[in-house]
């Protein structure tokens, strides 16, 4: 298993557990679905496991290494990226200057780097200028690379905030919702990417609520309830569960 949660439990004060010893394996190249109720806790875990907030108990661990308690940013560097519900774009920049700056060791990552002179950086920037255009192609957003993010359609920021996403460099993908309130064009779009993800390496865990979506691009199936989660191998497993029927479809 390239990730795992070990009896993790977290509740907010006051409330029942949003998630009661849980323990959970993803496999390397594998795409997981995370299903669940509004409420049930489904950005809750994708909060512990980037490290915004903490567990109450258990722990988390990627590639062996224990991510429990670390700071967001160096679980980030650790190779674990993730989208949000609200984007989270840098809407003055243009589509591109996004990109870049999504990536890792970019020249203005610190104070002192982004102190030294701008030749000190040129073979750094060569280099991030190529891949920048090559995610921006990948991305079908070729089109607006030079446009501002705040002047671009939604389903073309949903490709963005993707884009941004593996531009980081991470291995593990967690996505919220990449293709909720988008136009089918931008879902299919969305959809045969995270599949080209996977077969170049990636894992990935999303948060969906769409089921023909789901049905398309995962291998397994997780459903959140009660602060437990219960493992489908696909939709139609899924549906004949009594469970699940009666807590979301």
């Amino acid at each position: 298993m390239v990730f795992q949660l070990t009896n993790l439990t977290f509740t907010f004060p006051g409330k029942n557990h949003l998630l009661d010893n849980v323990s959970l394996g993803l496999e390397e190249k594998k795409i997981y679905a995370l299903m669940g109720s509004n409420g049930a806790g489904k950005t809750t875990l994708f909060n512990l496991i980037s490290g915004f907030i903490k567990p109450q108990s258990g722990e988390i661990f990627f590639s062996e290494k224990k991510l429990t308690h670390q700071q967001p940013y160096k679980i980030n560097r650790q190779g674990i990226g993730r989208t949000f519900q609200d984007l989270r774009l840098i809407t003055k920049l243009s589509v591109k200057e996004n990109i870049i700056l999504a990536m890792q060791q970019n020249p203005t990552d610190n104070w002192l780097n982004a102190m030294l002179p701008e030749n000190f950086h040129r073979n750094t920037n060569a280099a991030q200028e190529i891949k920048a255009n090559e995610i921006v192609e990948q991305f079908f957003l070729s089109d607006v690379q030079n446009s501002l993010a705040a002047e671009i359609s939604y389903g073309q920021q949903k490709l963005l905030s993707l884009a941004c996403c593996v531009a980081n460099g991470a291995t593990l993908l967690l996505l919220d919702e990449a293709v909720a309130g988008i136009q089918p064009e931008y879902r299919n779009k969305i959809a045969m990417l995270i599949k080209q993800l996977k077969e170049q390496g990636k894992t990935i865990l999303l948060i969906e609520h769409n089921t023909d979506f789901i049905a398309d691009v995962a291998d397994k199936i997780l459903f959140l309830h009660d602060g437990k989660i219960s493992t489908f191998e696909n939709m139609e497993t899924l549906r004949k569960d009594k469970q699940v029927m009666e807590a979301y479809i």
